[in-house]
């Protein structure tokens, strides 16, 4: 009987987009016959470390990113030196673990520095082309990019190769030629639940806009009349209260927080990828708003918007009365637009090897 393979799943902390769209991988992996461990940093470790409790998890080096201003080319300007030391760091780490723990597998969601010679190395991304304010150094940072990309034997792409698709521009008209389309990745499912309240925020994301937006949402909340449900995305406590109108949750497991949203009408949230996809299977109506400065972000809930699939606001201009009026005019998704999943087939190919 050949060895068991060894298979390391590394995510990104930024925000917990990266860590939850990894979750159905590892929980796909699970009813394989291989040794899983992961890997991570911050509240994306936490995240995982509450997810998978009997799972090996090793603690990565930090990038330690944060956006001080709302322009994102500026943000990462700025940082870009302990960005380079961070997936430098990574990638020692990475050499390290794979030699002492005889890794066959690495899958890295977004860690550039996540791969070796002695590995089987995958990336997932659904950025291939990367959205920058200056339209000028856009093919520039994607060439970039995707060179990153070419030390990785295969790329995986969380999104349908056809129309329709959810990445748009972000993950198609590429010529990388290692890439393969593995569909949508959600944590959630879609199920009847008794309506329990009007709107559940999702609040996540690097700070400080997850705790403005969170200030703000509390502020404007408490002067309306509907229920809501808060869930802040704060890995690191255990936090649950009700103020007037309001119950709110430091953090919740992806079944408890599955529940919350099927019990909830309406869904206010960020507009990152892994949201944009968990909300295909939750065919849920939502109110979409972009983190500041994240031309990603803004990108996304601006192509859904132009389709009338969901209502956006930027942060700065939070009005969620108007917000929780306008939303109800908006179509959402409805999951029988998309194809099937690619999923297995791709960690099927993955282990054939």
């Amino acid at each position: 009987m050949p060895a068991q393979k060894r298979l390391l799943v590394a995510c990104l902390n930024w925000g917990l987009g990266h860590a939850s769209r990894c979750i159905p991988i590892i929980k796909a992996l699970q009813k394989r016959s291989v040794h899983i461990s992961l890997a991570s940093d911050g509240r994306a470790y936490q995240l995982l470390a509450k997810e998978f409790p009997t799972l090996q998890i090793y603690e990565m080096p930090a990038y330690d990113v944060h956006y001080k201003t709302a322009n994102m080319f500026f943000n990462i300007g700025m940082q870009l030196p302990k960005i380079i030391r961070g997936i430098y760091l990574e990638h020692r780490f990475i050499q390290q673990l794979v030699k002492e723990k005889e890794i066959d597998i690495i899958i890295s969601d977004n860690r550039y520095g996540c791969y070796t010679t002695q590995s089987k190395n995958i990336f997932l991304t659904h950025q291939l082309n990367i959205k920058i304010p200056f339209r000028p150094f856009e093919k520039i940072v994607s060439l970039i990019n995707k060179q990153f990309i070419k030390r990785f034997d295969t790329c995986w792409i969380p999104d349908f190769e056809e129309r329709p698709n959810l990445a748009g521009s972000l993950s198609h008209g590429s010529n990388l030629e290692t890439t393969v389309f593995i569909g949508a990745l959600s944590r959630m499912r879609h199920y009847p639940r008794p309506k329990k309240y009007d709107a559940i925020a999702i609040l996540s994301g690097p700070e400080p806009q997850r705790t403005f937006l969170e200030e703000e949402f509390l502020k404007q909340a408490k002067t309306l009349a509907n229920s809501f449900l808060l869930v802040k995305g704060k890995t690191d406590i255990e936090e649950h209260y009700i103020d007037e109108n309001i119950e709110v949750y430091g953090y919740m497991t992806t079944e408890t927080l599955n529940d919350a949203i099927m019990e909830s009408s309406l869904v206010i949230s960020r507009s990152g990828y892994s949201t944009i996809m968990d909300l295909v299977n939750l065919q849920k109506k939502a109110i979409l708003l972009p983190t500041p400065g994240q031309t990603e972000q803004e990108f996304l809930a601006d192509r859904f918007e132009k389709e009338g699939i969901f209502y956006t606001q930027r942060q700065h201009n939070f009005k969620l009365k108007e917000a929780l009026e306008k939303a109800q005019y908006y179509k959402g998704f409805t999951k029988a637009s998309f194809g099937e999943n690619s999923l297995r087939k791709a960690i099927d190919e993955l282990l054939s090897d």
